[in-house]
């Protein structure tokens, strides 16, 4: 239900500065987003390695990602390649499980990944990196089991099921998680992924929408939650009077305008 054209107002704000059009071209990632976002991910990440080919890169990339975006942003700047998610998600090890190579190739692809050396510098915004508990709620499950999923997923998720580990509290699924599923704050990955540290030396900043009630830390965008979308090794942390949309907000544009020039200037 979203495009890129959500953007536009934020571009066209951008571009009209000539210092941030003189050095930054604007790319967009469209995905499915009835897929569980360790998998897009994953996508992105293969894009970015064909793009690359074609147009290396001359500096770093700046980031930005909304709402589930900044799920999937969050994941470029975080190294898994210990296989240290793959343990925590199944209790042990890839070697000892028994997996078709299809589902095999997908898990490995999700769950274990370095961080992304062309990325410089992230923008996060209305993100909810720790859920949202919308997504666990009576209207998330009902919006969750409208999603359909990709058989190669459902097999996938059939496969690794069998090896699940849960606690009491995590959210038990008999099938493959969709999107919905992966931003419930109860879900396993979720709460792994958490646990693992950003790399170190990768700057990243968060804008967070407070719908003009100027009540934060108890704030909500009506979507995600203050809690959610906060980060304490943020470089900085913009609240803007507006509802899940802030990447819409002018006082957003601003925000990503400054942030753009202080990577410019750092390079």
């Amino acid at each position: 239900m979203d495009s890129p054209t959500t953007w536009a107002p934020m571009i066209i704000n951008l571009r009209a500065d000539p210092e941030i059009r003189k050095h930054y071209q604007f790319w967009f990632f469209s995905y499915p987003s009835g897929l569980p976002y360790p998998y897009s991910a994953a996508i992105l990440r293969r894009e970015l390695d064909r793009a690359e080919q074609q147009f290396p890169l001359h500096a770093p990339m700046v980031v930005i990602g909304h709402s589930m975006g900044g799920c999937i942003s969050r994941l470029l700047i975080t190294d898994t390649s210990d296989k240290k998610l793959w343990q925590l998600q199944f209790g042990r090890s890839p070697e000892k499980m028994n997996l078709q190579p299809s589902s095999r190739k997908i898990l490995e692809q999700s769950l274990i990944f370095p961080s992304r050396r062309d990325v410089g510098r992230v923008i996060f915004i209305s993100s909810p990196l720790r859920g949202s508990d919308i997504a666990s709620n009576l209207l998330g499950r009902i919006g969750s089991s409208l999603i359909r999923t990709p058989r190669s997923l459902l097999y996938v998720g059939n496969e690794a099921f069998r090896y699940g580990t849960f606690q009491s509290s995590d959210l038990r699924l008999r099938r493959a998680p969709n999107s919905i599923d992966t931003l419930a704050p109860n879900n396993r990955f979720v709460r792994n992924v958490n646990s693992i540290p950003i790399t170190p030396g990768i700057p990243y900043h968060t804008i967070i929408g407070d719908r003009g009630r100027g009540d934060s830390p108890n704030s909500s965008d009506g979507v995600v939650p203050y809690w959610s979308s906060h980060m304490d090794g943020a470089v900085s942390e913009c609240i803007v009077p507006s509802g899940h949309g802030a990447h819409q907000n002018p006082k957003a544009f601003a925000e990503v305008a400054s942030i753009l020039k202080l990577n410019e200037a750092s390079q």
